[in-house]
């Protein structure tokens, strides 16, 4: 009777997931209703390291709406993958709390550091430069972390394969970040030490705090 218990929770958990990744789901199919190549447009401008001044030509533009679905898609999609990747360590309660305090704190941490470090070195005009990077990088990889949410829920939440990936593709999301960003920063002729500052002291330091207190 006890094991049955257990079996009914976990199914009952991996339903309630499985329905977040549906909803994530239905807020892509409702962007694409107002911008209908909405995922080949986050494709592309992810992979997008022109110049800033081409930023936002019309064949390159979403629609403000559209933005915010694809955002409300990435919170939501890596909010799953936080809380699968913890639960293992955590109990439910415990992982629910964390992931929803580690997400929302990384994604205020990269909305404020590039605008503290621009008011501080005089160049907030490039302010909106920034914060397109933001939403290329979130749009695109959203849709990479709700195909992961999928697969983990339906393969179960100990899977030491795609857990490999998830921590593969957050790395690779997080550098090629930092590369669009630097590239801006040259765009701007900030001084090298500003940069210095910013990558090590705002970005990779962070991440280095993060995972020590992960894996002790």
């Amino acid at each position: 009777m006890q094991s049955f218990e257990l079996i009914e929770r976990g199914s009952q958990l991996n339903s309630y997931l499985l329905f977040i990744s549906l909803l994530s789901l239905a807020f892509i199919a409702y962007a694409r209703l107002s911008t209908p190549n909405a995922v080949n447009l986050s494709w592309r401008r992810f992979w997008k390291t022109s110049r800033v001044e081409s930023f936002g030509f019309d064949d390159e533009k979403m629609r403000p709406q559209t933005q915010v679905l694809f955002f409300i898609n990435f919170y939501l999609s890596l909010n799953l993958c936080v809380y699968l990747f913890i639960a293992e360590y955590y109990n439910r309660l415990e992982a629910l709390v964390i992931s929803l305090i580690v997400v929302a704190s990384w994604v205020l941490f990269q909305s404020l550091v590039y605008r503290l470090v621009l008011f501080l070195v005089g160049q907030w005009k490039w302010t909106t430069a920034f914060a397109e990077v933001n939403r290329q990088v979130w749009s695109f990889t959203g849709l990479l972390f709700l195909a992961l949410a999928f697969l983990w829920t339906i393969n179960g939440q100990s899977n030491n394969l795609i857990n490999n990936v998830f921590i593969f593709c957050s790395l690779l999301v997080y550098f090629w970040r930092i590369f669009k960003s630097w590239r801006i920063a040259q765009q701007a002729n900030l001084e090298w030490y500003y940069l210095i500052l910013y990558l090590c002291a705002l970005e990779i330091l962070p991440m280095l705090l993060v995972w020590r207190w992960f894996i002790s």
